[in-house]
């Protein structure tokens, strides 16, 4: 319980907070903020040097810019985030945060201005000109809450709320079982290096990225050890470099059972170190390169609006309809929650629609 008339409380993460007036409205309308400190003392001290400063003092402290803040933002979780993460929130604020609202004063923000904001990316927000995707968009303003959220945590300024777009759900490509069976006799057919990652990424369901960072150590008789990826990504420069980091999460670390039919084949190609889509040059194969090769095998077999990720679709798919408890295929692919599983990589095919269909009986009188 904070003392009467203070309005010092300790939190639940053991820091104290102190509420003060923030400035007072030509009506009378109080508006408040809060401090915090690791003590006591230090957050009294800092109660009263705020209560006691002049509120048009005040109101140039809280003078802020977008600008200045993305600035302070990004400094602060640099060190914090997976350098892809960091990578992808700054480009997203170079490129459409700032343009937009840089020179806005944070506490002239406004909901309508942030709907203004959205509609104008959803419209006209890619380079260059033509429509965002919903989950681009919606990535952005997930990077806005964050901004607005750091305003209010280190300057007590109060933000609006955000509200994402509505995504549509759509349609994820799963390969049928004729396509499946097209492709596998394709690829088990004067196999190389990359159709033999085709295959390996089809019966585990590895993303495209810990593919090419796997190496062959990772890979023994019975089991495939996922615990890196590899990705293009900008550097400070503005050029692109290879990196190969940490996954996608840390449920993603994981240790997947090799099917015992794909052992002739890792025998096949096995090598004692490096990358198993190693080359010539760079010792490796990057994502892109891997994105390529499987849009040429799909493109001679006849398989159209497939991209590598549909693979992962189609592993689980596959899985499910093996009778795989999805508490086990959620371990295999990675996820934390098997809520992710179930919305977004199992798929019922259609022949699987069918077989469940042809279940059904015609009930007639006396049966």
């Amino acid at each position: 319980m904070p003392r009467r008339g203070e309005c010092i409380y300790k939190r639940k993460d053991g820091r104290w907070e102190a509420r003060y007036v923030r400035e007072i409205s030509v009506d009378g309308k109080k508006k408040y903020g809060s401090v915090y400190a690791n003590s006591y003392r230090a957050v009294k001290d800092k109660q009263q040097f705020l209560m006691i400063t002049p509120k048009q003092e005040m109101r140039c402290v809280n003078n802020i810019k977008v600008s200045q803040l993305v600035e302070q933002w990004l400094k602060h979780v640099r060190d914090r985030v997976k350098r892809s993460s960091y990578r992808k929130y700054e480009g997203l604020c170079r490129n459409h945060i700032l343009p937009e609202l840089g020179d806005v004063t944070l506490t002239l923000l406004s909901r309508a201005m942030i709907q203004t904001f959205t509609e104008t990316l959803a419209n006209r927000g890619r380079i260059g000109g033509g429509a965002l995707s919903t989950k681009t968009v919606n990535d952005i303003l997930i990077i806005m809450g964050l901004l607005f959220d750091f305003a209010e945590e280190e300057h007590q300024i109060v933000m609006p709320k955000i509200t994402l777009m509505r995504e549509e759900k759509k349609e994820v490509r799963v390969l049928s079982e004729c396509e499946q069976s097209r492709l596998i006799d394709y690829l088990i057919n004067e196999m190389d290096i990359y159709k033999f990652g085709t295959l390996l990424a089809l019966y585990t369901g590895i993303r495209i990225g810990e593919l090419c960072a796997l190496l062959w150590e990772d890979i023994t008789d019975s089991s495939v050890v996922i615990n890196k990826t590899m990705q293009r990504l900008k550097s400070e420069d503005g050029r692109t470099e290879v990196v190969v980091d940490s996954p996608k999460s840390e449920s993603s670390k994981r240790v997947i059972p090799l099917p015992e039919f794909l052992l002739p084949y890792v025998q096949q190609f096995r090598k004692n170190s490096g990358y198993v889509l190693g080359n010539g040059k760079s010792g490796h194969s990057e994502p892109r390169v891997m994105q390529q090769k499987f849009r040429k095998f799909a493109e001679e077999v006849g398989i159209e609006e497939v991209t590598f990720h549909t693979l992962r679709h189609t592993f689980a798919t596959r899985c499910v309809e093996a009778g795989f408890d999805v508490k086990t295929l959620s371990e295999i692919l990675g996820h934390a929650d098997v809520k992710t599983t179930l919305n977004r990589y199992v798929h019922p095919s259609f022949e699987l629609k069918q077989k469940n269909m042809a279940k059904l009986t015609l009930m007639k009188k006396g049966d």
